[in-house]
């Protein structure tokens, strides 16, 4: 099997005049993204008066962006002019997203993040809710259970959110695979045509030629984020990040809350301002909704909450035919790029058949999905070493229980333990460091030195370790085969010994530790 070489990242573009060094003063032309970083240098390079410089005025200058004004003047000052009749009304919420989906692919043409879609996104929801507190409900029109049910789906759209703002999923150090017989100026290469006894995923590999990894299967690089991450999904300017592994169920949540609370909150708003019409019918036709400015200003924003949830159920359908085809949008982009794919159901999915499984086990596969992490609890399965002290006590060895815990520095937290026969517990903890080659970590125990690489991992599945015990200068190979669960298949426990094999085990040193009781939690 050999590593599958994806193509790498485009170029960036050229840089826009007002990133120059000499002329650091934005023209209108620029990308909001750009204004946003001439703004920020332009406030740090003033000197402070004295006295007048706080910490949190820093903090605030640090983290201000100049595209999120018009974002918040944007909506209401719109609203408001549309509000004035019917005709500007149906003039602005045309031109309203044609401005927006103009601003977003320039924006996504660059590769720059920008607050700007994201205050957009969250104003919109803030200022309807606004209006309708103080335009809707006092009509009297709307119950408390109404009321209730709406502010809920409004907080429940928020967490969500900030749940998918968490982070999609990026791809660490110990999530990336390694062959103990690769060199650090071999990476690249062994990556492109290497054999791999661990497929991880679907199989494959790949190597990143701008974070300088290799990264698991399905994972991608994105030029915006600027990191790779793991099964990247799409970036997305609404939530100003990345779709990947960690939060692909989160930002559907949030597009389905997002979604249901306005189609109910544009229901409320029509049943109070036209309460003798139908729903839809009343998006067309609603007399004396003009005579006054609130209700203009509300019946404007419910047009406008139609056009948002038009856009999110396109979004949503989109989402749901590539998940019942177990593609990314990633993957479905480069497979109509390389002519790999095929347009289904009137161009909303494409299919690459790489990945599908069928639609029962597609959507079972995305629903049990999780954060590719290694840690948690492991099961010690396999361990293959030819030292002296693992041949002494290989017969009275047994299964025992390894929580692994990546630190925030980036290191690794092993710690061991194994229930012996009189009922008492054997444990051991170490620290692995990490080092400047991904998947490889150093940590002492007894004394001796350990180079312990990270082989290959299946995060649900399965981790195989290989390590390099130096004792008193005598290199020691080491094997483990880490499992979620006791029990693994057939044929990963056949490829650890092969592996086991070709670092120079010997077969007879080669064990599967027999199932044990666990030890209680330290």
């Amino acid at each position: 099997m050999k590593w599958e070489k994806l193509k790498p990242p485009e170029p960036d573009d050229q840089m826009c005049c007002c990133e120059c060094d000499v002329f650091q003063c934005g023209c209108c032309c620029c990308d909001c993204d750009d204004v946003d970083q001439a703004f920020n240098r332009w406030l740090r390079d003033r000197t402070p008066k004295a006295g007048c410089h706080s910490a949190l005025l820093g903090a605030l200058i640090d983290h201000l962006e100049i595209s999120i004004v018009p974002a918040l003047v944007l909506l209401p000052l719109l609203m408001r002019v549309a509000a004035l009749h019917y005709l500007l009304g149906i003039m602005t919420l045309t031109a309203l997203p044609g401005l927006v989906l103009w601003l977003y692919y320039a924006t996504h043409r660059r590769k720059r993040r920008t607050l700007f879609f994201l205050t957009l996104a969250l104003n919109s929801l803030a200022y309807t809710y606004y209006l309708f507190i103080t335009e809707i409900l006092p009509r009297g029109d709307v119950s408390r259970i109404q009321l209730c049910s709406l502010t809920a789906g409004v907080i429940l759209t928020i967490a969500s959110l900030v749940r998918t703002k968490r982070g999609p999923g990026f791809v660490r150090t110990e999530a990336v695979e390694y062959s103990p017989h690769a060199s650090v100026q071999s990476e690249a290469s062994s990556c492109a045509g290497a054999t791999s006894q661990f497929p991880t995923g679907s199989g494959r590999c790949s190597w990143c030629p701008v974070c300088k990894i290799r990264r698991p299967s399905r994972a991608g690089h994105c030029r915006t984020c600027r990191a790779c991450v793991q099964r990247l999904d799409h970036h997305c300017v609404w939530i100003n990040s990345c779709v990947g592994q960690a939060n692909h169920h989160s930002f559907l949540l949030t597009v389905c809350v997002f979604l249901l609370t306005s189609l109910y909150g544009i229901g409320l708003v029509l049943h109070s301002l036209c309460p003798q019409q139908y729903l839809v019918s009343a998006l067309f036709y609603c007399p004396g909704v003009y005579t006054q400015s609130s209700s203009a200003l509300c019946f404007t924003c419910a047009w406008y909450g139609v056009i948002v949830t038009g856009g999110l159920m396109y979004l949503l359908v989109a989402q749901v035919m590539n998940i019942s085809f177990n593609v990314t949008e990633r993957e479905a982009q480069l497979a109509l790029r390389n002519k790999t794919g095929q347009r289904r159901l009137c161009g909303l999915a494409v299919a690459t058949g790489t990945n599908s499984r069928g639609l029962y086990q597609n959507w079972v596969d995305f629903l049990s999905m999780a954060d590719a992490s290694m840690a948690g609890k492991w099961y010690l399965i396999g361990f293959a070493s030819n030292g002296q002290w693992f041949v002494n006590r290989r017969a009275s060895m047994k299964m025992g229980t390894a929580v692994l815990g990546p630190t925030a520095d980036g290191d690794l937290d092993m710690s061991y333990a194994s229930l012996k026969s009189d009922g008492s517990c054997w444990r051991m903890n170490n620290l692995a460091k990490k080092t400047d080659m991904p998947g490889k970590f150093t940590y002492t125990s007894w004394g001796n030195a350990n180079d312990m690489r990270v082989v290959d991992v299946k995060y649900d599945q399965y981790v195989l370790t290989h390590t390099v015990k130096l004792d008193g200068g005598n290199p020691t190979v080491i094997n483990k085969l880490y499992g979620r669960a006791q029990d693994l298949s057939t044929d990963l426990l056949e490829k650890f010994r092969q592996f086991s094999l070709e670092t120079g085990i010997l077969p007879e040193n080669i064990a599967f530790l027999p199932k044990n009781g666990e030890c209680p939690a330290a």
